[in-house]
This record gives structure tokens, sequence and C-alpha cells, in this order.
């Protein structure tokens, strides 16, 4: 899995968390966040509201000849903040009304930087540690693996780097979970879960506890209810789930109701001719389709095009032999409506009593479901 951003709602979270911010050493006063930070001596930091990705900085501090800093905003509700310390760092930090944390050590090694003050920032920080160790794991061996490039059998040791890069990642999402049982209902949850696939059925039971768990005390937060769209949006095609009817048109101007391929394993393929991502895709899908047709596998393909010549030229173009749908509304359209598609590529398999086997399978995940159920 791909590392993922920290929060959809605004901007990536997957930089590491780093710190500060500063105005005057003043001993007296009460700062949301302050601190010493000697590297950033003489700057000038902004905090910027993550729910807010594209206005101004909410607060602005100048980090003084010692490196002392502080921010003394005062936020409305609880929410996810950002200090840039330099081009490719940045602090990620969950802020409310009362807190006052507190930050110290180097920001040129994620490990050597200090933040504390309430568990929140605590638990973040203790994470995105062990999340720049397991990325620059990943890095290292990504440059291991270079050496090998002419190597007569560099598909075998591929193999191995892969099964590697895998532990990491499987590292990655076991700490996430260890985190999240320790003390579901903090804030900060909702950004490690982002280092969740919410696709994979293992992990939707954190989903929802995570989404139970803050339930009472941040529901009126925009980070908390993109959340909740999101783990509704995972669970909403959970496997063993009856997918709706769609029925719509195919090129010829004739009605094909979904239902008409029952007794068929089925992939439900919303895309498009436009859709470049579902364009590089749909040779895996040709191939999957080719080996396993006359076994009882089949493709509904739903596309979000809005004219018919270039819906129809790109399933010639492609060599798309299936079964095609679509009324020609782009995102309007119907099924898509149905179905709560934001995005495609969009694919769900389903058995052939029309229940999800499978979502969003690509490449070699396609062929190996497929083998698992008709081989």
């Amino acid at each position: 899995m791909v590392r993922k951003n920290l929060l959809n709602i605004s901007l990536a979270f997957s930089t590491m968390l780093f710190a500060c911010g500063n105005g005057e050493s003043q001993t007296n006063q009460e700062f949301l966040i302050s601190g010493q930070l000697p590297e950033l001596a003489n700057q000038q930091l902004f905090l910027l509201d993550l729910s807010q990705p594209k206005a101004a900085p909410v607060d602005t501090a100048m980090v003084d000849e010692s490196g002392n800093f502080g921010f003394d905003y005062s936020p409305s509700q609880i929410g996810f903040y950002r200090v840039n310390l330099s081009q490719n760092m940045a602090m990620i930090l969950p802020l409310k009304s009362g807190d006052q944390i507190t930050v110290s050590g180097t920001t040129s090694d994620p490990n050597n930087l200090n933040v504390e003050g309430s568990a929140d920032v605590e638990r973040m920080t203790d994470f995105n540690r062990f999340l720049s160790n397991a990325l620059s794991s990943q890095q290292q061996l990504n440059s291991e693996f270079q050496q090998y490039a002419n190597h007569p059998k560099k598909d075998s040791i591929l193999k191995a780097f892969q099964k590697r890069f895998q532990d990491i990642e499987s590292d990655i999402e076991e700490k996430v979970k260890a985190m999240v049982d320790q003390d579901p209902a903090l804030f900060s949850n909702l950004a490690l879960m982002e280092q969740l696939n919410p696709e994979n059925a293992d992990n939707i039971a954190y989903f929802k506890k995570v989404e139970k768990a803050l339930a009472d005390k941040y529901s009126q937060s925009p980070f908390y209810q993109n959340f909740k769209s999101k783990v509704a949006d995972a669970g909403r095609f959970a496997p063993g789930t009856e997918v709706p009817e769609i029925n719509l048109s195919n090129p010829d101007g004739e009605m094909v109701p979904l239902s008409s391929l029952r007794g068929k394993v089925v992939l439900i393929d919303f895309w498009a001719s436009w859709c470049k991502p579902c364009r590089r895709e749909n040779p895996n899908v040709v191939a999957a389709y080719q080996k396993y047709k006359d076994k009882g596998f089949t493709v509904y393909g739903v596309s979000l095009d809005r004219t018919k010549d270039a819906w129809v030229k790109a399933i010639k173009d492609d060599n798309l032999t299936w079964t095609h749908v679509s009324d020609l509304k782009f995102w309007q359209s119907e099924a898509a409506q149905t179905y709560g598609v934001k995005g495609i590529p969009f694919a769900l398999l389903i058995d052939e009593e029309g229940k999800v086997i499978g979502k969003n399978l690509r490449g070699q995940a396609l062929h190996d479901k497929l083998a698992e159920v008709l081989d």
C-alpha cells in the first residue's frame, strides 16, 4: 500500500510530524505552542488550520536568536494544524483551546524532536517517529535494489525485496492498530487511521472502533465528519453485501440490467474513455476476461462518458468485448449516484448471486481472486 495522506479533508499529512512556532521569550504568557528550536533562529513561522488549507495562516511567530518561539492562537474547536519547518518538513498537530504544547530538540531529525503537552500530540509524535524510521527503511530497500537493476535474476530478487517492503507495511499497520487499541478515543487517531486501507476487510473493525469512540465528543468536527463519511463508504460494499440494480442502455440503445448476468461472477467496472488510470488498467481486465470468460466470469462496464462517440471508440480501441452500458451523464450518471462513486476506476467483483466478493481489485489482485473463485 502506498503511504497515504493523513487527512483527506485538507492538505496531505503524510509528511513527518515535526515542530515549531514562536514569538518572543515572554515567560509569563501562555502559548498554544511554545518552545526552543535553535536551528530556526530568526525565522518566521506560520500556523495553518488544515480545515481551511487555502486560507491565510491563523497565526505567525518569530523565532528569536536563541530559538525561542510562541503561538498564542486559540482554536475555536479541536482540529489539525500545520507548522512548516522547511520545504521538506512540517509538523502536524491536533490542537484545541487551552492546550499548552511545548517543542524542543532538533528539526533535522524527527527522532530528536520532542513535542509534549497533550495525549493527542504525544500520540502523533510517537507514531511519526515510528513512521519516519519505517519510511527510511523502505527508501533504503529501494536504494539497495537499484544495484540489481541489470542482474540476470532481477525478477526473483525483486520478489524478495517486495516481501521485505511489504513486511514494513505490515509493521506500520500493526503499529496503528496497537495504538488504537490502547486508546481509541484520541482525536489523533483520525490521522493515524489514514495509514490503513479502508477497503481491506481486516481493517474495517478498526475504522468502526475509532468512529464510535469519537462520535459523542467530536461529532461537530469537520475532520470527524469526513472520517465518518469514509467509514460509511468503506462499509457500504463489504464482502457479502448485495449490490443494487443497474439498468442502463448499451451502445445500441438496448437496456441491459445488471441482474441479467446473474449466475456469473461479474466485475462491475466504472470507467470512462477520458480516465487515464482506467485505460491503463483495461489491458489487465482484458487479460482476466480472456482467461476466465469460459469459466463463468464476465464484465459489466459502466461508462461515465459524456459522448457516445468517445465511449464507443474507447471500447473498440481497448478491445473491450464485454457488456457495456451508460447514460452519458458524466458524474451525474444514475448508476454512479446509486453506487456512491466518487472516483474512477471503481470496481466491484460480485458472485453468482450478486453479492460482493471483492472491491477495487486491480492488477494481479484481480487474477488472484478469480483463480480463487473459479479455478
